[in-house]
């Protein structure tokens, strides 16, 4: 069941609904108690003013000598004025004019020293004003405030829903665009729109993501058809000397010689596997182990001593040039200078001199290998660190390997932090990687380093 918040309109648009509350909240309150303010303040206006027109009243009696007419004129003055009251308060509090001198329940009242023109020394006026209606608006007021607002947050809450729901209908169309997509379609990519800035940024993120996730298909695809091909071969091989073995009788030692060849064909799988097994390992970002601080010189004389019964056959001479010390897993790094070697050793010329060399420049170590040879075409150099890239040459036993030597060489570098380079040097054909000269990670236990 699918849990309504997990939606971005309702999740938007509860939003939008709590952020009008809180305003509509906020405005309501500030305009009631500006009204408040404003309705006290002209009833503290009006008493003020009522006090001053008593003070008129009492000079006016005190020139004319007319106190009895001073009550009537104060009974005028509240005529039209239901909750008025005025008192006249002697000294002593007894009440003069206006009753008992007691305030009525809720009332704002104001007082005032009456002039000296008074028979009454020290006597004061009080004036009141009945507060009620005034909270009677006030009540009315925060009704409608109450009312306006909530009607206000609905409106809110209904219009941003309608709104939010076109804005995001690009969303479900993109949506749609996405869940088209399948291996059968890897070409196809999200339609750009042109909305707003922030979906055309993700559009465009998810397209290069498709475009490297048809890339690493489309290698997947050749590197399967690739292993079906190497594996094909052999397997071919083991059947048919089988078979032809099993379709009449042999002696031990022709039994022995096919089993001999089996065995050959099998070490051929065999090192194709683990070599997949390998690429496997480092295209998951496995970093090289087992670390230590060797001198490279010495890594490049045992790979040129191990390649020596190569180089006897193919009538050319290596020799190895520089060194630098560095920190990185020997069995690793002895294979990628053996394969450089052997890959130099298939390309070379009869009595051609090949150079392992060792450069260390500004924290990086350069290793690479030169061979003279015709230049490598820019067609071949692109590709030749891929797998299965035989640079040109037909998979046959005549030419042995198949193909992942320089592979396993950016393999190599790129587990240690370094990278692969091919350019030209002269006459000599260069091929190489580097290494840096510091590595961070601790050293442990590699396994099966040369697979």
């Amino acid at each position: 069941m699918r849990w309504p918040l997990a939606s971005i309109a309702t999740r938007l648009t509860i939003g939008l609904g709590l952020v009008s509350v809180l305003v509509f909240s906020a405005a309501g309150v500030l305009l009631h108690r500006a009204l408040q303010a404003e309705l006290a303040s002209a009833d503290a206006t009006k008493l003020r003013g009522k006090v001053s027109v008593v003070q008129h009243f009492v000079d006016e009696a005190a020139r004319a000598g007319d106190w009895s007419g001073l009550f009537h004129h104060l009974d005028d003055l509240r005529i039209g004025h239901d909750g008025l009251h005025v008192w006249l308060i002697a000294a002593t509090g007894e009440s003069i004019y206006g009753g008992p001198p007691t305030l009525p329940y809720q009332v704002d009242a104001l007082e005032a020293p009456l002039t000296a023109a008074s028979p009454w020394p020290s006597s004061v006026i009080r004036v009141a004003s009945d507060v009620g209606p005034r909270e009677d608006l006030l009540r009315r007021h925060l009704t409608t405030l109450i009312v306006v607002c909530t009607l206000g947050v609905a409106a809110t809450v209904a219009l941003s829903w309608f709104a939010i729901r076109r804005c995001l209908r690009i969303i479900t169309r993109l949506s749609t665009e996405a869940g088209s997509i399948s291996p059968r379609s890897f070409g196809r990519r999200l339609s750009q729109p042109a909305e707003g800035l922030e979906l055309t940024g993700l559009v465009s993120a998810f397209n290069h993501a498709l475009d490297r996730l048809e890339a690493a298909y489309g290698q997947m695809q050749a590197f399967n058809a690739n292993v079906a091909h190497e594996l094909r071969t052999p397997l071919a091989a083991l059947v048919t000397g089988t078979q032809v073995a099993l379709s009449s009788s042999r002696s031990s030692d022709e039994l022995r010689e096919l089993l001999a060849s089996n065995l050959e064909e099998l070490e051929v799988m065999k090192g194709l596997v683990s070599d997949m097994l390998f690429l496997s390992r480092a295209d998951r970002g496995d970093q090289a182990e087992g670390l230590e601080q060797i001198d490279l010189g010495l890594e490049g004389d045992k790979a040129i001593r191990y390649c020596e019964a190569m180089l006897l056959e193919a009538q050319a001479r290596a020799e190895r040039s520089g060194d630098a010390s560095v920190l990185c897993n020997p069995p690793l790094v002895g294979r990628a200078i053996v394969n450089l070697l052997t890959n130099a050793i298939r390309h070379t010329a009869p009595q051609g001199v090949i150079q392992v060399r060792i450069d260390a420049i500004a924290g990086v170590v350069r290793l690479y290998v030169d061979n003279p040879g015709e230049p490598i075409p820019q067609a071949v150099r692109t590709g030749m660190f891929e797998r299965f890239n035989s640079a040109g040459a037909s998979r046959t036993r005549a030419r042995p390997g198949h193909g992942l030597g320089l592979a396993i060489v950016a393999a190599i570098a790129r587990m240690h932090g370094g990278a692969v380079f091919s350019d030209r040097s002269g006459t000599d054909n260069r091929i190489g990687f580097t290494l840096p000269t510091q590595q961070s990670r601790p050293a442990q236990d590699d396994e099966s380093a040369l697979g």
